[in-house]
């Protein structure tokens, strides 16, 4: 019996004290990405580990999670936070350093732990994979996570629709290492950008650069959010692998060297759905299914030139779940969602060519989005109840030069690109808007050109306490005359950061953007003629943001800062009255009708920021918004916009516990935002109930009403056992734990049934354009608690 105690303990302990994995990390200049000789070390250890051309190597390290500070002679500190050491693991992280000024005195020499760059020193906000992971309520999605930060808002617990400093989900960018790509949600609204669940594998993620203004010139079309996606690099040893199985879906990821000598890499995923089982075992009236992947190769050649490759493709069902308990919030969503089945993909590649002073960049990309929907009147599939069925796709190829060089004390970004779109869709809908019910045959198949240029430089004053940055950018397209004129769009922008203390920084910027209107907008056509083509222009929108920043120690950021958005042609609804700025937060199409570009608006408000990265195992975030958003109606008075939520708090907080343990949660309130009351009376007509399937809206009382205050608390759970050559992770995570009450105020509206389930009409004597439902009316359910659990399993 000793000798077999023995033997025990000496295998748990080679499995459970054996655990080690190793790091490369290359550091280069930032602005030339040309390697540097660095060196590096643990936060809160002294071995110094140094770099043999820009590589540093960290060997024999054991598991758990660090935080790396990287420094170079002449150049800024830099931070890797978060990084999760697996056993049996190499990871590669890159790293790029910003050169100081010639002469520097000791009282700037200030640890920089949360990233700022010159053209965007403020509303600027980097969050790591490992954050992500850990935010109580994101379930590893990138943006749930960001809820975490100010100037966010959102509409339903489930869904993605983030609207920003007062705008409309439209008005959002998606990069991918340096690759746009236009889909990130599952079934995403068409024409905005919203969805309930993100597509990128948030385990590919290096970090994730969220920009709520100060846009860099090298971006088009960002009016309120800006995402840049930087994926890690393959490990070097050895192909890895890595198995999520969750409540909600299942995914395989796998990364490693893909030839002997290393210079070939690649990350590779694929995603199977489980959310439709979940949704059904808590009873929701819904069932949506999808699957996606993602690759990225790359090739490092002996240069420091890089060729890569990547894509993201999904593929989206939806049916409704007949056995959920026939509510009267249940039956109201099953009448009115449509069978809406999707697909995309985007597929790019890009080449950086080292230069004598700088580097070049050279990327395209194809994106290619598919989308569908039908509905019959109360999903009685019979020709007479056929109200729309629409089928529409939208491809783009896009070219992309990027050249960043260095004159004297002057750095300088310049670039353009092209973008040659293509947009199809063969329709036939039925609906109600404000005043007339409409049957249209769309049929269109536009092609459509952009391009633009744009120049941005940066230069450091006063032994680098003064920083100056400006840039300006061209955009055109060939839509229009309206469209076509690139000084029509002339979008200047100026940021500025003084360093007036040791610890605080004052930072500025002003710029002017423009949008492009969505595809869906532009293309519409009936009767052979694309309505639109006159009246639309570019959305022209005019920022300017100043703050005050605090690095205290232990990781503590404190931000203070304040914003004005003024708004100009916007595409305006000439059926309903209304700014597009006012939609877009829901399932369906934003876009698809006449519209002009009269719409016009604001939003303006203040936020805070009070940040703690990891340190002595704790984190937090508090973040507070106040803010105002206002976009014009049919009368040209400024109104409260859908997204006008006075007030957002969010708490989010976590700590890391003996025995691997990590507990989070996020506690987030948000103001009731604004809402349009239904015209019962309208409503209730039989000729408008069996095309509208639910209640119609009086625009004319344009967010009139005020939704209920809305607040949810997040919670999250995660234990990892580490082996010698593998990891598990054990996970639960609970979104809106205590099942808030229902954001929106307004009533849950359906017809009174008969014994046959049909809807009861009170004057059925009367003409049938006369002829009315009885209409039943109740609250809405309670915001359901949805909860997640899983296993990752990393080899």
């Amino acid at each position: 019996m000793k000798n077999t105690f023995l033997v025990v303990f000496t295998i748990l302990s080679a499995q459970l004290f054996g655990q080690v994995g190793s790091i490369n990390i290359n550091v280069f200049d930032e602005f030339s990405r040309k390697p540097l000789s660095a060196e590096a070390k643990i936060v809160g250890q002294d071995q110094i580990y140094p770099s043999a051309s820009g590589n540093i190597v960290v060997s024999e390290i054991s598991s758990g999670t660090y935080t790396f500070e990287i420094s170079a002679p002449g150049y800024t500190r830099s931070f890797l936070n978060e990084i999760n050491v697996v056993p049996n693991q190499n990871l590669t992280f890159s790293v790029g350093l910003i050169k100081e000024a010639a002469e520097i005195q000791e009282v700037t020499l200030v640890r920089k732990t949360y990233k700022t760059t010159a053209e965007s020193p403020l509303s600027l906000r980097n969050i790591t994979s490992e954050e992500v992971q850990k935010n109580a309520g994101s379930n590893r999605d990138v943006s749930k996570a960001i809820l975490s930060f100010p100037g966010v808002g959102s509409t339903a617990t489930f869904r993605n629709d983030l609207f920003i400093r007062g705008g409309s989900s439209a008005e959002n960018k998606f990069y991918i290492d340096g690759i746009e790509v236009p889909v990130i949600n599952h079934f995403q609204t068409q024409g905005a950008s919203g969805g309930p669940r993100g597509i990128i594998t948030v385990d590919f993620i290096k970090d994730v650069d969220f920009y709520s203004g100060a846009f860099p010139a090298a971006r088009n079309g960002v009016l309120s959010s800006l995402f840049e996606f930087n994926l890690k690099q393959a490990r070097k040893d050895k192909l890895g692998y890595k198995a999520v199985l969750g409540l909600d879906d299942m995914q395989l990821m796998a990364d490693g060297p893909l030839s002997k000598d290393q210079s070939w890499s690649g990350l590779f995923s694929v995603r199977k759905s489980n959310l439709q089982l979940l949704f059904k075992a808590i009873g929701l009236p819904f069932l949506p299914s999808y699957y996606d992947a993602t690759f990225k190769v790359s090739k490092k050649f002996e240069s420091g030139d890089e060729f890569y490759v990547l894509g993201i493709g999904a593929k989206d069902s939806f049916k409704f779940n007949d056995e959920a308990e026939p509510t009267l919030n249940n039956l109201t969503l099953i009448d009115r969602l449509p069978v809406s089945p999707q697909w995309n993909y985007t597929v790019g590649a890009g080449y950086r060519h080292l230069a004598e002073n700088g580097n070049w960049l050279f990327t395209w990309s194809r994106n290619m989005l598919d989308n569908r929907a039908t509905k019959y009147y109360r999903n009685i599939e019979t020709p007479e109840n056929l109200l729309f069925d629409y089928k529409s796709q939208e491809s783009e190829n896009k070219l992309r030069v990027d050249r960043n060089f260095t004159l004297s004390d002057y750095q300088f970004s310049s670039g353009a690109n092209i973008n040659f779109a293509n947009y199809y869709n063969n329709s036939i809908a039925k609906g109600v808007t404000q005043s007339a019910v409409n049957y249209d045959v769309v049929t269109s198949d536009l092609d459509l050109i952009q391009y633009g240029f744009y120049l941005q430089s940066a230069r450091k004053f006063f032994d680098n306490r003064l920083q100056l940055s400006a840039g300006v950018r061209l955009d055109a397209s060939n839509y229009s005359d309206k469209t076509q004129n690139p000084l029509e769009q002339f979008s200047p922008r100026l940021s500025l950061s003084y360093r007036f203390a040791e610890r605080f920084v004052f930072n500025f910027n002003t710029g002017i953007y423009y949008q492009l209107p969505a595809y869906t907008a532009l293309g519409f056509n009936l009767n052979d003629a694309f309505l639109n083509k006159n009246t639309l222009e570019y959305i022209k929108n005019s920022h300017l943001v100043a703050g005050l920043e605090y690095n205290g120690a232990n990781n503590l950021r404190l931000t203070l800062e304040g914003y004005y958005k003024k708004y100009k042609n916007y595409p305006f609804s000439l059926r309903n009255q209304i700014s597009l700025a006012n939609v877009g937060g829901d399932f369906g199409i934003v876009g698809s009708e006449p519209l002009d570009s009269r719409g016009f608006g604001e939003t303006y408000g203040i936020e805070f920021l009070a940040q703690k990265r990891t340190a002595s195992d704790f984190y937090g975030i508090m973040a507070y918004t106040f803010g105002y958003s206002q976009f014009s109606d049919s009368a040209g008075s400024l109104l409260p916009s859908s997204w006008d939520s006075r007030h957002i708090l969010t708490l989010t907080t976590g700590k890391y516990f003996g025995r691997n343990w990590n507990v989070g949660a996020r506690f987030r309130l948000q103001s009731g935002l604004p809402e349009t009351p239904y015209d019962l009376q309208r409503s209730a007509l039989m000729n408008i109930w069996n095309i509208a399937n639910g209640p119609v809206q009086n625009f004319a009382l344009l967010n009139s009403a005020r939704g209920n205050l809305s607040h949810q608390l997040d919670l999250r759970g995660e234990k990892k056992w580490i082996f010698k050559k593998w990891q598990l992770t054990a996970y639960v995570d609970v979104v809106n734990a205590y099942g808030s009450t229902s954001p929106s105020g307004l009533p849950v509206v359906n017809l009174q049934r008969d014994n046959e389930n049909n809807g009861i009409i009170a004057n059925p004597e009367a003409s049938p354009d006369q002829q009315y439902y009885l209409l039943e009316t109740g609250t809405a359910d309670r915001s359901t608690p949805l909860p997640y659990f899983g296993f990752i399993f990393e080899f």
